[in-house]
């Protein structure tokens, strides 16, 4: 298997321990149920996440292997996720930010690399000011 496959059945992934995992999400459903109580919402809303939070700390700390198919889906999940939404990212980036700024030097004549033909002597690139010393470059190796 290609180590950048990740098979959700296989237990040797560097994963986050199921306690961490566990506690994590305890804290997760502790905030949206605060939120929740917070923001005036349903209920059954406050009470099942809360209830949910309670419910994940003692299981977090003294069955910890119960949430280990729930950790592998966890991160299966965003292994995949990631596999889909960093491609559409960068395609955006690319080409909404990248590609509109290279066409606008393009239409300008920008010649960054230098690339187009020149009647000169010498492609010789004068450094002004002058760099190192040819000296300082004595066994460089």
């Amino acid at each position: 298997m290609i180590s950048s496959q990740i098979n959700p059945h296989s237990p040797a992934q560097n994963l986050p321990s199921e306690r961490s995992f566990g506690l994590l999400f305890a804290l997760v459903f502790g905030i949206l149920g605060a939120y929740a109580h917070y923001k005036n919402w349903h209920q059954y809303a406050v009470i099942a996440s809360l209830a949910f939070s309670v419910l994940l700390l003692p299981i977090s700390f003294f069955l910890p292997k119960i949430l280990a198919p729930f950790n592998r889906a966890w991160f299966w999940l965003g292994q995949t996720m990631g596999k889909i939404v960093s491609p559409i990212v960068l395609g955006i980036i690319f080409f909404v930010l990248l590609t509109p700024i290279a066409l606008i030097g393009k239409a300008f004549g920008r010649d960054v690399l230098k690339l187009k033909k020149r009647q000169v002597s010498s492609y010789w690139v004068e450094r002004n000011p002058a760099g190192p010393a040819p000296e300082s470059f004595i066994n460089q190796f």
